[in-house]
């Protein structure tokens, strides 16, 4: 659905963020709590409907189980990309981006607004840094998010969520989200001349984690908020290896340790590697090159 975007104005006459682009009435037992420069919508969320809208503000919004989430968003403001996810997930928002979501199943919902004001005040506080540039992330795993975000939940349960609590739970949500989703100043030398160290060991980690399954140059792209195009460039400056071969490299490694059981064929142990078919495992490991010059360092 092409949803004319919508921006939320000025906080006037009781305007709340998550009334913007929502197409459905909010449940009658949610709760709103408004602190100095952030908000919070908690509910048993029922199917709901965002189109496509901005905020001026940065959203957090995390999906507590048994959530079904469907998300579409404007990369670079142009390409819209789509990411479907059931179970305990987080979207990091910045201010100005377009979005809309479908939430599928009634399940507990958390909404953080956070004023650009503010971010912008705990970077100086604790990077010495008067900017940042927050990048989006939507339907993804974030342990320590998805944990502050519970315990603001059992607060607006138990009707006992109190403004020092709330501002203790957002002062260390700013504070990660500004070492793990933003770029800083400091970073730029690093970042023009590769993936710098905050996204390599991420990518790195993501990889390792998750070489039975999907892969893809846009999947580990989106790991770390760039377009395919760039990513493969800056990973391929950082590592020496283009994103494909070192995916490669990881998976005939981890391969060669599994062929140790003797138990183990060699299809099985492709297969869980991550290789779609024994011909596409047995093409890689004789591939040219392969000896201990091409190997991939951890």
């Amino acid at each position: 659905m092409n949803a004319e975007v919508r921006t939320v104005m000025k906080q006037d006459a009781g305007q709340r963020e998550i009334l913007v682009g929502l197409d459905d009435p909010l449940p009658p037992d949610h709760c709103w709590f408004d602190g100095d420069d952030f908000s919070i919508y908690a509910a048993k969320q029922p199917r709901s409907t965002w189109s496509e809208h901005v905020h001026d503000c940065v959203q957090v919004t995390v999906g507590l189980e048994p959530a079904h989430m469907h998300a579409e968003w404007r990369a670079g403001g142009k390409h819209k990309q789509r990411k479907e996810l059931i179970g305990n997930a987080v979207s990091v928002i910045p201010a100005g981006e377009p979005h809309q979501v479908l939430w599928q199943r009634r399940a507990a919902l958390i909404h953080i607004y956070l004023s650009t004001e503010m971010l912008c005040g705990y970077s100086q506080q604790v990077f010495h840094q008067d900017c940042y540039e927050l990048q989006p992330r939507f339907l993804v795993r974030d342990l320590l998010i998805e944990e502050l975000a519970r315990s603001l939940y059992v607060e607006y349960e138990t009707g006992t969520l109190h403004d020092v609590f709330a501002k203790s739970v957002i002062g260390v949500l700013c504070v990660h989200l500004l070492r793990s989703y933003a770029i800083r100043p400091d970073d730029a030398a690093y970042f023009h001349g590769g993936l710098g160290p905050t996204r390599e060991r991420r990518i790195r980690e993501h990889i390792e984690e998750h070489l039975e399954g999907d892969l893809s140059i846009h999947a580990m792209a989106e790991v770390v908020g760039l377009s395919p195009q760039h990513f493969a460039g800056l990973f391929r400056e950082s590592t020496g290896f283009t994103p494909h071969q070192y995916v490669n490299h990881r998976r005939v490694e981890r391969a060669q340790r599994l062929l140790v059981n003797p138990e183990l064929s060699l299809v099985d142990a492709g297969l869980a590697c991550g290789f779609s078919s024994q011909s596409q495992f047995t093409t890689v490991i004789s591939a040219p090159g392969r000896d201990d010059a091409g190997e991939v360092p951890l």
